[in-house]
């Protein structure tokens, strides 16, 4: 049955942002308030000052200036030192407390606060929060890839399962699919109760407690994505709908990135698509390197091809391709 858009809950949305994702902002935003279920009261794009100036500010759409967030890329990157941490990510645990910071950072008083990243979007309508004020939380990526199957195992080793087993001992994955999907929809009182948990556990501020519980041996040694869905759905389980989101994602180095959002969205074909991303990423191969959730064979094959990627996630089944025009349409070139 068709759910009337006039019954369910307004949300407000938080898009942290680089100057490497502000070309495709304005497709970003475009397709989010075009289809989204969910009314919305705002948009808030978080950003250097330096990026502000570049950011089209109109209608719901708020700046607020990252400078005014704690804790400071300088304290991250200390911390990280202190732990043992040499990746030079800092930015990458950054922009992840930002977004596990998002009720006091928005000016809202909002329970519900759609986190989206700035590279990708949709491209048909979807529900965040349904009429019974429940968070519509996509299953995401399994926590393994293994690819053209929807048959999915918790993997023997992922470094955000290690990190999330740390930071809170009572933590558990409840399934094997990661929740990381560039995007999530945070609840006031299940956010709360992590983060109250967390600071009882390590006697510290949440942030802190995070950083050295971090996988220091990895680029990407923690999830906030993985942490806050898998807690969700043990914890509070009446308060969230896990849903698989069919999207398309073109992954690419950013030093020499050759795709936009706009033409990853303009370019995708299959049918069922609710969502595109389109990332360049800082570190690509290392990265990749570090990625204890992609098997070895896939992983060689990953670091070798040449160009853009397209990741197709369809109902919970992954399959990997070069990124070609039409998107969706090409044929596997990655083993299982």
């Amino acid at each position: 049955m068709a759910i009337e858009s006039a019954h369910l809950p307004a949300i407000d949305v938080m898009i942290p942002v680089a100057a490497k994702d502000l070309a495709g902002l304005d497709t970003c935003i475009a397709g989010l308030i075009t289809h989204s279920r969910n009314p919305i009261r705002s948009v808030n794009v978080v950003g250097s000052a330096r990026l502000a100036a570049r950011v089209r500010l109109d209608g719901v759409v708020r700046w607020i200036g990252e400078e005014s967030v704690s804790p400071k890329p300088a304290m991250i990157e200390a911390t990280l030192r202190a732990g043992g941490g040499d990746h030079h990510n800092s930015s990458w645990y950054f922009q992840q407390l930002i977004k596990l910071d998002c009720f006091e950072i928005l000016p809202v008083a909002a329970e519900h606060i759609l986190v989206l990243d700035a590279d990708y979007t949709l491209v048909d309508d979807v529900v965040f929060v349904d009429e019974e004020g429940r968070s519509c939380l996509a299953l995401g990526y399994p926590l393994q890839w293994r690819l053209d199957t929807r048959e999915h195992g918790l993997p023997s080793r992922h470094s955000a399962i290690a990190a999330a087993t740390r930071l809170l001992a009572e933590w558990r994955p409840v399934d094997p699919y990661s929740g990381m999907q560039h995007h999530m929809v945070f609840d006031r009182q299940i956010l709360a109760d992590l983060m109250r948990r967390v600071e009882q556990q390590h006697q510290r501020p949440f942030w802190e407690a995070f950083l050295t519980t971090v996988e220091h041996a990895k680029w990407t040694g923690a999830s906030e994505y993985v942490l806050y869905r898998h807690f969700a759905a043990k914890f509070f389980g009446e308060r969230i709908r896990s849903r698989h989101l069919d999207a398309i994602d073109v992954i690419q180095p950013a030093e020499n990135a050759v795709w936009t959002l706009t033409d990853a969205v303009t370019s995708a074909r299959r049918a069922g698509i609710q969502a595109i991303g389109c990332h360049s990423f800082l570190n690509y191969r290392n990265r990749i390197a570090t990625m204890d959730y992609i098997p070895d064979q896939l992983r060689s094959q990953l670091q070798t091809t040449q160009g853009p990627l397209m990741l197709d996630l369809n109902q919970g089944a992954l399959r990997i391709a070069p990124a070609a025009r039409p998107l969706g349409c090409a044929e596997v070139h990655a083993d299982r």
